[in-house]
């Protein structure tokens, strides 16, 4: 089997890809996690090395905070990634993870993509059309952003993994209609 050759942007990106699946169609909280950190970590860096903030929550959110919290929110956003990866302090001890903060931690990380010249995971758009992103400059209060908010409840109520089918067979039928051209 031939090397591969993998930049730390293609790795992100695969990571992102994968967890981004995960989260649509598994409850493997653990894994999707375990990705979705150590994309983030990367994108992080890399973002630090071309002098931007983003992703923001583990940049620009911590500066943003009174410097006497800083450690405990520090803590908590890394609690999970820390506690799936090591067991040389700690190993007899539970965890809780709120499943949110994995899903705040993709969205951001997808955002890193709007702000380089490079694609998005395949999967990005998955991710923003499930928060209701759907498109820049839609007023909440407009006819289009209250339709939005309201197929956004539409496809959270039917639950991650019927919302992943459907993106699926969009996704699908533009393949057909693109291979036809």
């Amino acid at each position: 089997m031939p090397l591969a050759t993998i930049s730390k942007l293609d790795a992100a990106r695969a990571q992102l890809d994968a967890a981004i699946e995960l989260f649509f169609t598994s409850d493997n909280v653990v894994a999707i996690h375990t990705l979705t950190a150590a994309a983030y970590n990367v994108l992080r860096d890399l973002a630090r090395h071309q002098g931007l903030e983003f992703p923001f929550i583990k940049s620009g959110l911590m500066e943003s905070i009174e410097p006497h919290q800083r450690a405990a929110v520090h803590r908590y956003i890394h609690a999970a990634e820390n506690f799936f990866k090591h067991a040389d302090h700690d190993p007899s001890e539970v965890l809780e993870l709120n499943p949110e903060l994995t899903e705040l931690l993709l969205v951001d990380a997808c955002s890193y993509f709007r702000q380089v010249d490079a694609s998005a995971p395949r999967n990005a758009d998955a991710m923003k059309v499930w928060c209701g992103n759907l498109r820049e400059g839609i007023e909440p209060d407009s006819p289009l952003g209250q339709f939005t908010v309201a197929a956004v409840a539409a496809f959270r109520a039917s639950g991650k993994q019927q919302f992943w089918h459907w993106y699926q067979q969009i996704l699908d039928g533009k393949r057909v209609q693109a291979n036809a051209l």
